[in-house]
């Protein structure tokens, strides 16, 4: 990693990323430069200094170093810019993990993350010694038995979460700033992502050559990962385990819920836990367990906002 030096002339480093090459170097000519996006990654915004002379409050702003452009796709853009032509605008929407959609509130062991169980025994194991593992414990399994159950669910709910708007819907108030496309992304070698309709697994739009599947999922083409939010003025939405705003508060987009697969290589196979894990880890609330485990990360950004959660999973196999 370096930086550039930004104190004097402005320098332009431009690269392509890894999909981008690729596609130059395919050398059919169908190479087109159609969209492209900008990030504030570097920008400390705390540095702007009001006691300044006029002119040069943001000079230390300016001044900062800025990263190499990385050719690696996944290092990039965090925190990409937008324009909105509302200027009113008080509030801005957020996407927040939802832990409690099913079963009523539940721990989180992994501080905004789950356990996750990749094969029948693991999860037959878990469910003997601990009944209360896949309802309020945290943990989530990704086996083909249990594909398009409850306990596979991963639950996101977008919105504006304030307590300051009384509660309605985005689609009513603000349609603009509603997302109804996600590009969800995991480890290709570990897990795929699956309907909660019926447990088949969804196709990648692209793997890199990290081995990272991003799932483009549309509410028009793929409303099976989508679910509306109903309610009632004065009353708590019929939607459960709202987490926008209070019981009567904030504004709801659309929650945005899918279930985890683990790949056949994870689930019966010990190789790519044996080169990307760790042996002999005790699980919590899980009695004299020992598994091999593997952390990994679940990504989900939202087209219209840019807005980026990342999901820590634990991935487990009993020894």
């Amino acid at each position: 990693m370096a930086f550039l030096d930004n104190s004097g002339d402005i320098i332009l480093d431009a690269v392509l990323t890894d999909a981008g090459r690729k596609r130059l170097a395919a050398g059919d000519g169908s190479f087109r430069i159609a969209k492209f996006a900008l990030a504030d990654d570097e920008v400390d915004y705390s540095l702007y200094d009001t006691s300044a002379a006029s002119g040069h409050q943001d000079l230390r702003i300016l001044q900062l170093p800025v990263f190499e452009a990385f050719t690696n796709n996944t290092s990039v853009l965090k925190n990409k810019l937008l324009t909105y032509a509302d200027n009113t605008l008080l509030y801005l929407p957020v996407i927040k993990l939802n832990d409690q959609s099913r079963f009523g509130a539940q721990t989180n062991p992994l501080n905004a993350g789950y356990y996750v169980s990749v094969d029948g025994t693991t999860s037959t194991y878990i469910s003997d010694n601990n009944a209360d593992a896949f309802t309020v414990d945290g943990f989530r399994v990704a086996d083909d038995a249990n594909a398009g159950t409850g306990a596979t669910q991963i639950t996101f709910d977008q919105g504006l979460d304030t307590t300051d708007l009384t509660l309605a819907l985005l689609s009513d108030t603000n349609r603009n700033l509603m997302e109804t496309q996600y590009i969800v992304e995991v480890d290709n070698r570990l897990l795929q992502i699956a309907t909660m309709a019926d447990g088949s697994v969804a196709t990648p739009t692209f793997i890199d050559d990290d081995s990272v599947a991003s799932y483009y999922l549309s509410k028009n083409s793929n409303a099976d990962y989508f679910e509306e939010f109903n309610i009632t003025p004065g009353q708590p939405p019929t939607c459960p385990g709202k987490v926008i705003g209070g019981d009567n508060t904030g504004r709801l987009g659309l929650r945005f819920k899918f279930g985890l697969r683990a790949t056949q290589d994870a689930q019966t196979g010990t190789s790519l836990f044996s080169q990307l894990g760790k042996t002999g880890q005790t699980v919590a609330g899980v009695p004299a367990a020992t598994c091999t485990t593997v952390d990994t990360v679940v990504r989900i950004t939202g087209f219209t906002t840019g807005y980026r959660v990342d999901l820590s999973l634990k991935l487990l196999k009993k020894e």
